[in-house]
């Protein structure tokens, strides 16, 4: 079964408010039980490069998301190792 990850949103504080920016990312991936899948998601230096709150889901067809990494490459305790996350300047992946 084909699987597809999902970036919802980039959060940041700004001056007390939650301010939410345009980015660039494939609409989605998917790759067959096994295979190595990698997405990346580019903002620019006032969004992804100055913070850390980047969120990455995982949505099946007819289910409801599933947080996979949080702050970047923080993953919750159920969540397996196979899946992480980084960044690199505008870039996070």
């Amino acid at each position: 079964m084909a699987w597809a990850l999902l970036l919802l949103t980039l959060l940041t504080q700004d001056t007390g408010s939650w301010a939410q920016y345009a980015l660039t990312w494939p609409p989605f991936v998917s790759g067959a039980p096994g295979q190595l899948v990698t997405t990346s998601c580019t903002g620019t230096s006032s969004d992804v490069g100055d913070y850390d709150r980047v969120f990455w889901y995982q949505k099946h067809p007819g289910t409801t998301s599933r947080l996979l990494i949080y702050n970047v490459n923080t993953r919750p305790s159920e969540i397996s190792d196979l899946f992480s996350g980084s960044k690199s300047g505008n870039m996070v992946t």
